[in-house]
């Protein structure tokens, strides 16, 4: 199943250097992959949730949430990663709408300048008051 262009994903942040409240901000560490597998980047379809925030945030939690609490997200279109020359491909072994973004550059510079596009592009959604039960 291919991801089009106007198709929303999501990043989910745990690390509080990965946004800004103040700034309303995402960072480019928000997508820093690990270090596991430093080609490719964890992201969820969120297009057809849309509708059910509280569904987006349970995903965060079941399948993404470590020791870490999910403290916002990052939202943004497929189309920014295509215009990036990287794919976004389907993983439905871990959920039905999770993706990979890839093959992520191996030089750090190119990578990072990669993810700061990424960043530019999200838009910053905080985890509500009321889901958000550690700090």
């Amino acid at each position: 199943m291919s991801v089009l262009p106007d198709e929303k994903l999501t990043r989910f942040i745990s690390s509080k250097s990965g946004f800004s409240i103040a700034n309303k901000t995402v960072s480019y560490r928000a997508f820093i992959p690990p270090k596991k597998n430093p080609q490719e980047l964890s992201v969820y379809r969120i297009s057809t949730l849309m509708e059910d925030e509280n569904k987006i945030w349970e995903i965060g939690r079941e399948y993404v949430q470590g020791e870490q609490t999910i403290k916002a997200r990052a939202d943004f279109l497929a189309e920014v990663v295509y215009e990036n020359n990287l794919k976004v491909v389907a993983d439905t072994q871990v959920h039905k709408l999770h993706a990979n973004i890839m093959p992520l550059p191996t030089n750090k510079e190119d990578r990072d300048e990669i993810l700061r596009e990424l960043a530019l592009a999200s838009k910053l959604v905080p985890i509500p008051t009321e889901l958000n039960n550690n700090d």
